[in-house]
């Protein structure tokens, strides 16, 4: 199975060295939207900056960008 990267994105990127292997890249962006959501409830400060989780797979590539704002938008806030 494969690895996947979740670096946090604020401007600079705050790498995950260690990632998860996840059964494929599906499971990797449900992961990576799951992570914004709980940054945008746990975290309100951070709702109206740039933040976002970025998905590498183990080649570097990003795969998917979860932007904190625009995921809990597309699923209703709390």
């Amino acid at each position: 199975m494969p690895r996947y990267y979740f670096d946090l994105i604020d401007g600079k990127k705050v790498p995950d060295t260690a990632g998860q292997v996840l059964r494929d890249t599906g499971v990797a962006i449900r992961v990576a939207d799951k992570l914004a959501r709980d940054i945008y409830k746990i975290r309100p400060e951070l709702r109206d900056r740039d933040y976002a989780i970025s998905v590498r797979d183990e080649a570097g590539d990003e795969v998917h960008r979860a932007d904190v704002a625009a995921v809990n938008a597309s699923y209703g806030r709390d």
